[in-house]
């Protein structure tokens, strides 16, 4: 790519990083109508030509922007999908954790059609050279007009619900907070406010009735609903799910314009030819997996029969409520095995709770075409309260999983064999002719799905001692056992807090990779958010029972929703104190720092991380947390002068830490550092990097590295790395 020519180290996979990244001018055609959130900008866009000297250079590529400054609050109306913007961007390459059982992010990005994220220091900065088409411009106007619409009507009763109503009706999601989208994901109900089939369906039968009044139907009703639906589909905020699912609706009304008596099964296949012959990139998506596996199992319980019930009057709602629950079983069934690889997860709650969610989707749909149509404000405005009921039923059915918090687990992504034999047994199930071979086929679904549900990680046996350093970008995250024994020692984090759960997404993961499926102890070193972001999905899912921290923050909200999470699982919350001494299996755990305090701690301090040191036999390792220079040298007297020493360098290779005093002092033959790739702090600080290496350490780095794992026998020890050897 372009920027990769210019600049180097933006190639995707590249192991080295950008060279001189410094803001380059860039002309950006927008995707999506840029969003506000927390006073900054989001812009989608595919990079079409960058400036990094004095000449235009043709460039192709997805980018997501940041845009920062107040300016951008109020310009952000100016750019719209369509629209050629110019601009100085910083480009920085997608994360990558390279651990273990963790997905390539960046790789899955540039599969997702993001290249590059960047980001634009104000909105002042950024120039509107080119305008859309035509049709781009009166679509953006039609999105304002709904945005207006929605504003003025619906978010007088509840902004959540506006926000709901903005999503349902033209797919933009920006203003849905993380907490609500992450509990619906996990109900099982976030599929309603993605546009999808139902939502086309639902529009393509509102179309068609709105026709019967002037007499319209048969071919020209098809032939004005399929053009509404493709002028709709170029309205909405554009996504691989609306495409798919006009891409199928297009197909079966073009098949009644030609007076096809199409069968919906040949309109699924010949969507989903058309669509991996158009994108075939989309094939291995999770959305095209779930979009047509869901269409497939509504298809097969409808024309089995599995859907129809006793269709007398005084039972039709029983028939109705029946064949809801079928179709979220059927639905379910199937799509199993996808739900827990792509997203480690089993929910039985949207059995329930589609039976409230897809109606109340249709009435958020509806009557929000009315709160935006209508031409009278009163009735604008009571559509506008039905709608908010609507969309107040899609979110408070969700919170089920907060009371019943068992029918939505996390599992392990399972093996590949057992993918196989429960589709194989589900294929058995549905077309064996025999009923000996459908028995057997119903067994091993049975079985297979008991694996998927309840199945944990083939264990791992630990001999000896293993300290697992796992790659969180910046921050901290290392696993210590000996033997059964396991010490979480941090939980990785974004050093300014943020939205992406590195527990669920990447410790999870990256554990079970290990076998891991349970913890002993979860040390917090200290409260910092690099250090404890991913403790609360530990607590859940691996239930450590015990928790150690330091020096009690009374004012740190982050650290105390962590220990009281705990607390409620049952875990003993226990403070660590200098002197204090500790067995893990063979292991001696000496805590070497902090002292009791003699004043109550207004905010979290680096200075208070719970320092330990490991012995093993004849190895020691000294484990920092985020300590500087002078508790270093206040600890260097005492530390186990052990034949072999290893050192988890402090607060990831800042200049403040890593004192000469300390390392001429205990000599470690092995450093470990954890730091974030391309990090805005410079970590590891290169003066750091010299002390190192003027006493002839290893020095090992999870930027460049990746995953550190540390054997020892106790005598001897070995290091692997994620990518092997380094040069």
């Amino acid at each position: 790519m372009a920027l990769d020519r210019e600049l180097h180290g933006f190639r995707v996979g590249a192991p080295q990083l950008p060279e001189n990244n410094r803001p380059i001018r860039t002309r950006l055609l927008l995707t999506e109508d840029a969003s506000i959130e927390d006073n900054l900008a989001t812009l989608r866009a595919r990079v079409v030509a960058i400036r990094p000297n004095d000449v235009w250079v043709s460039a192709d590529g997805g980018a997501v922007l940041s845009v920062g400054g107040s300016a951008s609050q109020v310009r952000f109306r100016e750019w719209r999908r369509g629209r050629i913007l110019e601009a100085p961007v910083i480009f920085r390459r997608p994360a990558r954790f390279l651990n273990d059982g963790v997905p390539d992010f960046e790789r899955d990005a540039a599969l997702d059609g993001i290249s590059v994220l960047g980001t634009v220091k104000s909105g002042l900065l950024i120039d509107v050279v080119h305008r859309a088409t035509a049709i781009g411009e009166l679509a953006a106007d039609v999105r304002a007009h709904v945005r207006r619409k929605v504003a003025d009507r619906v978010a007088p009763y509840s902004a959540l619900s506006a926000a709901i109503v903005d999503a349902v009706l033209i797919g933009d999601r920006s203003g849905l907070p993380d907490d609500v989208r992450s509990r619906l994901q996990i109900a099982g109900t976030y599929h309603v406010i993605a546009i999808s089939g139902g939502n086309i369906a639902i529009l393509a039968a509102v179309i068609i009735v709105a026709f019967v009044p002037f007499g319209i139907a048969g071919r020209p009703a098809a032939a004005l609903t399929l053009v509404c639906l493709v002028a709709y589909a170029l309205i909405v905020t554009s996504g691989p799910s609306v495409w798919r699912a006009t891409v199928v609706a297009v197909v079966y009304l073009v098949a009644r314009l030609l007076d096809h008596r199409t069968a919906p099964w040949q309109a699924f296949a010949v969507a989903a030819a058309l669509l991996a012959v158009g994108e075939p990139l989309d094939v291995r998506n999770a959305g095209f997996l779930l979009t047509f596996g869901a269409t497939a199992a509504l298809l097969v319980a409808v024309g089995r029969g599995l859907l129809r019930g006793d269709g007398r009057h005084g039972r039709r709602w029983i028939s109705w409520l029946v064949a809801s629950i079928g179709a979220s079983a059927a639905v379910e069934i199937v799509l199993l095995p996808v739900m827990a690889e792509t997203f480690s997860r089993v929910t039985a709650a949207g059995l329930v709770l589609n039976i409230v969610a897809v109606p109340a989707m249709a009435v958020v749909q509806i009557s929000g075409l009315v709160v935006v149509l209508a031409p009278i404000e009163a009735l604008g405005v009571a559509a506008g309260w039905v709608a908010h009921l609507g969309a107040a039923a899609i979110l408070d059915s969700a919170r089920l999983v907060d009371i019943a918090s068992w029918l939505a687990i996390r599992v392990p992504a399972p093996s590949a064999a057992t993918v196989a034999i429960y589709y194989v047994a589900l294929a058995v199930c549905l077309w064996s002719s025999t009923r000996q071979t459908k028995l057997a086929g119903v067994v091993a679904l049975v079985i297979c799905g008991l694996v998927i549900i309840t199945g944990s990680p083939a264990r791992q046996d630990v001999r000896g001692l293993r300290l697992t350093m796992f790659d969180v970008g910046q921050g901290d995250a290392l696993m210590l056992q000996v033997g059964e024994r396991s010490v979480m020692v941090d939980a990785g984090g974004s050093p300014f807090g943020g939205s992406f759960d590195i527990g669920s997404r990447v410790l999870e993961p990256a554990l079970w990779a290990r076998g891991v499926s349970a913890i002993d102890t979860l040390l917090l070193t200290h409260g910092d958010p690099d250090h404890i972001g991913g403790a609360l999905t530990l607590i859940d899912d691996f239930g450590p029972r015990h928790l150690w921290q330091g020096i009690p923050v009374p004012r740190a909200t982050s650290l105390h929703a962590v220990l009281e999470r705990a607390a409620a699982s049952g875990a003993v919350l226990e403070q660590r104190r200098d002197g204090e001494e500790f067995r893990v299996g063979d292991a001696r755990l000496l805590v070497l720092h902090p002292p009791p305090p003699d004043w109550e701690r207004q905010r979290v301090r680096n200075d208070d991380s719970v320092v330990i040191e490991v012995v093993y036999r004849d190895v020691a390792l000294l484990l920092t947390g985020d300590i500087g220079a002078d508790v270093e040298r206040a600890i260097a007297p005492r530390l186990t002068p052990a034949r072999v020493r290893i050192l988890k360098v402090a607060h990831h290779g800042s200049r403040t830490s890593t004192s000469r005093e300390l390392l001429e002092a205990w000599r470690p033959q092995i450093a470990l550092i954890s730091c974030g790739r391309g990090n805005p702090f410079g970590h590891p600080a290169p003066e750091v990097i010299a002390r190192l290496e003027a006493i002839g350490a290893r020095i090992y780095r999870t930027d460049l590295d990746g995953e550190i794992t540390v054997d020892s026998d106790g005598d001897h020890v070995f290091v692997n790395t994620f990518i092997g050897e380094r040069k």
